[in-house]
């Protein structure tokens, strides 16, 4: 049994934070959201856009406000935007709230996942190798918020996300039950 509380899902770009975060809200019976999703539809514009014409500084304060108002319902799946974490006061509120999960794969998983799309701001106009580092770099600076997740799981290539699911449902079952919630 999962307590009412929020589930938030941290984890690089192209890990599985969307699709996990549905099937896993669906089976909790909660409510699905993706915070780049809230954000786009509130500006009207995609996130791409909003990188390019108001800048990565405005994107993240949207990204803050969408988070703050989230951690008021106890009952959702939330997937979070893969740097929002970098973010203390999103970081200390998501583990204040709910729990957090982060999901991990591997840099190859990664960019075959992302291969079929060409809207990340942060790798647009980058080749095969520069997207390569870019990832490498920025999963590096991010570790540290990422290893700050009270539960972590991998979503690989070959991963049936609905077993990826079952999984972490088992593990956020034992969080709990074990006494390791400290809010």
């Amino acid at each position: 049994m999962i307590p009412p509380k929020p589930v938030f899902l941290t984890g690089f770009m192209g890990v599985g934070k969307t699709k996990i975060g549905s099937i896993l809200a669906s089976r909790l019976g909660r409510k699905f959201l993706d915070t780049d999703n809230l954000v786009e539809a509130r500006q009207g514009k995609s996130i791409s856009r909003i990188f390019s014409e108001d800048g990565e500084v405005f994107f993240r304060k949207l990204e803050s406000e969408c988070i703050k108002e989230v951690c008021k319902d106890n009952k959702l799946v939330v997937a979070l935007g893969g740097g929002a974490v970098v973010e203390s006061r999103n970081l200390d509120l998501v583990c204040q709230k709910g729990v957090l999960v982060c999901i991990h794969a591997t840099v190859d998983t990664i960019l075959s996942r992302i291969a079929r799309r060409d809207d990340r701001p942060l790798l647009s106009g980058l080749d095969h190798k520069a997207k390569r580092e870019k990832i490498c770099d920025l999963l590096m600076e991010r570790a540290p918020f990422y290893a700050r997740a009270q539960v972590t799981i991998k979503s690989e290539k070959d991963s049936i996300p609905e077993n990826t699911v079952t999984e972490l449902i088992y593990l956020l079952e034992q969080w709990f039950e074990n006494g390791m919630c400290k809010n």
